[in-house]
C-alpha cells in the first residue's frame, strides 16, 4: 500500500469514527427525550385518571339530585 492509500483509508475511518460518535450522541438525546416523555405520559394518565374520578362523583350526585326531584315529583301526584 502507498502512502496515499494509507492516508485516505485513514481519512475515512476518521469520518466514519465521527459519524459514529454522532450518532451515539443522537441516540442518547433521544433516550433522553423518550424518557422525559414517558413520564410526562404518566403524568398525564394520572391526571386523566383523576379527572374520570371528578367527573364520575359529580355524575353520581347528578343521579342523587334527579332521583331526589323524581321522588318529590311522586310525592306531589
Amino acid at each position: 500500500m502507498s502512502i496515499e492509500s494509507l492516508g485516505q483509508l485513514e481519512s475515512r475511518l476518521q469520518n466514519l469514527i465521527d459519524k459514529l460518535e454522532l450518532s451515539r450522541m443522537e441516540v442518547e438525546d433521544l433516550r433522553s427525550a423518550n424518557t422525559r416523555l414517558e413520564e410526562e405520559n404518566i403524568q398525564l394518565k394520572q391526571e386523566l385518571s383523576a379527572w374520570g374520578e371528578r367527573v364520575t362523583a359529580l355524575l353520581g350526585k347528578l343521579d342523587i339530585v334527579t332521583e331526589e326531584e323524581d321522588s318529590e315529583h311522586e310525592a306531589v301526584a
